[in-house]
């Protein structure tokens, strides 16, 4: 597994950690894993193998057995124990542009959105305008994002289909 891949995964579970309402230390340590592994010099394979990720600025302990793991196995069970404890469409919300994971932990809280359909219908009742961080501009901007994700939905970039040449 590329260096790319391991810090996608180290990424995705700070926006799945900061969704849950975790320490934001916690979340922070996996978004500084993920670019401090960008940033790494070498062979990440030879480095997990004499044990040596640890001593990886911004890779602690925990992280550097992850990051050994994703190395090994090309998989993070950590990663897919924080998928199932998120609900599917919490996640949709997320590509929605303008609304990160704060923002849809907040929707999810206190309006209860689990959806993008969901989200929608609350928007059209205006009672995101009510959430403090949220007002009639950022509630018109989520109702356009939300059309452009339906208009979209199912197509895909060239590139993203084929894959690395």
């Amino acid at each position: 597994m590329d260096r790319k891949h391991i810090a996608a995964a180290f990424e995705e579970a700070a926006v799945l950690l900061e969704l849950l309402g975790e320490n934001p230390f916690k979340v922070r340590a996996y978004s500084q894993a993920a670019r401090s592994i960008l940033g790494l010099e070498g062979d990440l394979a030879a480095l997990a193998a004499s044990g040596d990720l640890g001593k990886v600025k911004g890779l602690g302990k925990t992280l550097s057995v992850q990051a050994a793991e994703l190395i090994q196995t090309g998989r993070l069970e950590y990663l897919t124990e924080l998928k199932n404890s998120v609900p599917t469409g919490l996640l949709e919300i997320l590509d929605i542009p303008g609304l990160g994971p704060k923002k849809a932990k907040i929707l999810h809280d206190q309006l209860g959105v689990k959806s993008l359909g969901e989200l929608e219908y609350a928007c059209r009742e205006n009672r995101l305008i009510a959430l403090k961080g949220f007002g009639a501009k950022t509630q018109a901007n989520v109702l356009r994002g939300i059309e452009t994700l339906k208009k979209y939905r199912g197509r895909f970039l060239w590139a993203e289909i084929e894959g690395p040449a």
